[in-house]
Parts: C-alpha cells; sequence; structure tokens
C-alpha cells in the first residue's frame, strides 16, 4: 500500500527513477465521479478516515492515482465580507472585488495603508488543523499535496491587473508591499500545514497566457524569485517538496523556477505553447515535470486511443531523456471530460509501470 507514497514522494527528488506516479489534480466534480465510478466499478473503501469534508479520497486512490491536492485548507472559511459602495459587488478574504458572483479582475489593494490594515485574510482554524493531522495520519496509499495561494497571482487579483500592471513604473512600493503582505502569510500558513503533517506543497499561480507570460520575465524575476526561494527553503529544511503550479505559456521561466527552488512543476499545458518535449531535452532531471495531458484537446475531445498513444509517446521520451515526469491532468478534472479518456490516460501509465515490473 506504501509504494505509490514512496514512488511520488522519490521522483520529487533529484534522483533516477523509473516508475511514472499519477497526480490528481484536486477532488473531481461530482457528475464526473459518479458517471467514472459507475463506469468503471470503483468502489470505495468504506472507511471514514478517508473522509474529508463530505470528500471519500479512497476513490480516488481506487481509481490509480498516487496522490492528490487538497485545496481546502488555503484560509479560513469565517471572515467578515467587506462590501464596497456598489451593492452588487463583494470582497473576498484575498481583497479581490467580486461582482455578480465572478472575480472581476479588480481589487482594493490600491495604498500601502489599506494593505497593511487588512485583518480578513486568516489562516485555517485549529479545529480545521486537527481534523487535517487526523486526515493525514490515518489515510494511506496515497499522498496528499497541500495546495498554497501564489504570491503573483493574489498581488496582482488583489489590486487589479491595470493598477499592477501601472505600478511597475509608477508605484513598485506597492506592488513589494502587496508581495511581502502575501509572503508572511504564506510563510505562517506552511508552517501551521507543516506542523500538521503536511509534506508536499503545490502554490497555484499561473504566470501564464496562451503563448507568452503575464509580466516580462525580467519582472517575475525582480520581484517574486527571492521570496519563493525562502518559501522553498522553508520547505525543504524540513524534508518537505514544493511544485508549483501555473497555467499558460511558461516554457521561457522554468530555468526561473528552478532557481526559486521548486522541486516540479505541474500544468504544462501543450495548448498554451508549451513544448514538454524540448524541455525533457533542455532540463533533463533538474525539475521534475507533472501533467501535460490537455484537459481540453486530449481528455475531453479525443479518441481514447489518441490519449493512450500520446501518453505512451510522453512516457518513452521522459525515459529517453531521463526526465522525471508525473502524469496528470493540466487542470482539475470536471464533468465535460471523458471518463473513458481518463481511464485510458490511468491504464496507460499502469500498463507501462507494470512493463517495469512496478
Amino acid at each position: 500500500m506504501e509504494k505509490s507514497i514512496i514512488q511520488f514522494t522519490e521522483v520529487l527528488k533529484k534522483s533516477e527513477r523509473t516508475y511514472i506516479p499519477l497526480y490528481c489534480t484536486g477532488y473531481p466534480e461530482h457528475a464526473f465521479m459518479e458517471n467514472y465510478l459507475e463506469q468503471y466499478g470503483i468502489k470505495s473503501d468504506e472507511n471514514d478516515n478517508f473522509v474529508l469534508n463530505g470528500k471519500d479520497f479512497s476513490l480516488i486512490k481506487n481509481m490509480g492515482f498516487d496522490a492528490v491536492s487538497l485545496w481546502d485548507f488555503r484560509r479560513g472559511k469565517t471572515y467578515s465580507e467587506y462590501t464596497p459602495p456598489k451593492s452588487d459587488e463583494k470582497v473576498d478574504a484575498w481583497g479581490r472585488i467580486i461582482k455578480n458572483g465572478w472575480y472581476s479582475w479588480d481589487g482594493v489593494f490600491k495604498s500601502e495603508r489599506i494593505v497593511k490594515d487588512w485583518s480578513k485574510l486568516q489562516p485555517p482554524e485549529q479545529n480545521e488543523i486537527d481534523i487535517l493531522a487526523h486526515f493525514l495520519a490515518q489515510t494511506y496509499g496515497i499522498e496528499f499535496v497541500l495546495s498554497l495561494p501564489g504570491l503573483f497571482e493574489k498581488t496582482w487579483q488583489s489590486m487589479g491587473f491595470l493598477t499592477f500592471s501601472k505600478a511597475f513604473r509608477q508605484n513598485p512600493a506597492l506592488i513589494r508591499t502587496v508581495i511581502n503582505f502575501f509572503f508572511d502569510y504564506i510563510l505562517d500558513l506552511v508552517g501551521i500545514l507543516q506542523a500538521a503533517g503536511a509534506k508536499i506543497f503545490l502554490v497555484a499561480d499561473d504566470m501564464g497566457y496562451n503563448q507568452r507570460n503575464f509580466i516580462p520575465k525580467s519582472y517575475i524575476k525582480e520581484f517574486f524569485l527571492e521570496k519563493y526561494r525562502i518559501i522553498a527553503n522553508s520547505i525543504h529544511s524540513h524534508g518537505n517538496h514544493l511544485i508549483l503550479h501555473s497555467d499558460g505559456y511558461i516554457d521561457n521561466i522554468i530555468d526561473l523556477f528552478i532557481e526559486m527552488g521548486f522541486d516540479a512543476v505541474q500544468s504544462i499545458e501543450p495548448n498554451a505553447g508549451n513544448d514538454i518535449f524540448t524541455l525533457f531535452e533542455t532540463y533533463g532531471d533538474e525539475i521534475c515535470f507533472i501533467g501535460n495531458i490537455d484537459n481540453g484537446a486530449m481528455l475531453t475531445y479525443a479518441k481514447s486511443s489518441e490519449v493512450r498513444s500520446y501518453v505512451q509517446h510522453l512516457l518513452h521520451s521522459a525515459e529517453e531523456s531521463h526526465s522525471r515526469l508525473v502524469i496528470s491532468p493540466t487542470q482539475q478534472i470536471n464533468e465535460i471530460l471523458k471518463p473513458e479518456n481518463v481511464y485510458a490516460m490511468i491504464k496507460s501509465v499502469q500498463t507501462y509501470n507494470k512493463s517495469l515490473g512496478m
């Protein structure tokens, strides 16, 4: 039962590996799970220790995944919502303005004073952490990856993208103040989660659009590199591991992620312009690559035979380049994905591992 945990953890280290783990980006949407479980006869362990916030994670294990992300512990669930003057808007704990239930690409962090006085963002309460600690201690056969908020994403979202973009030239001190606010919060959160038994973390920080980065690479290096290096060191000092998730085009900033101290990078969307095969050749085993099975083109619209063929090509290319690889969807498994394509992805990896005697 423990092999998957050992293998997933080991592949995050800079060491020669042959077994290819499977990673689930989070608990799949309910409609997908209903269809998948019925179609492939996946059964629960009927073990209450695997149930967290109403979700039975033994099902994820029994689907064949070696690891899955937990997204429920990024902040406390209770906070007093700030309501701006416009009645159809609200502001969440991150400082983002929500309009009619959707993020509006604007935020309230327009001055250093607002940031310094902001008290609405708090970590999970102790009872939530106690539940997590029990869950991590009692489950087996699958590894849990704790999601963390992203420094870049939360900075621009809390400021609003227009304010954020202008501030690079007009008020870089404000950007640094917001970055420091979230940096301090993330460090505190990491300490709390590590004390609860968390060993692998994933920073969700989308830095790319289609075919390009959100901001110039030089800005990412100047404003975010050192902060992420400190966060990575705080995790590595406990013998733990850190993954970066980023949607969009990131091929040209993989070297920065390595310099920041990330053990792995997840998503690597082909449709955004990322070429994982070139990344294999360029970086070898310097960083672990997770993902590359596109939610849209591959898992929603392709034939199952095309999924199998692509996964096999990916596996053999990683082997030839001595690259560390974990197979996963690029994003969350939602209800529009074809169950037969996710099944084909999982079974292709399991067949490959069995051929190696794993």
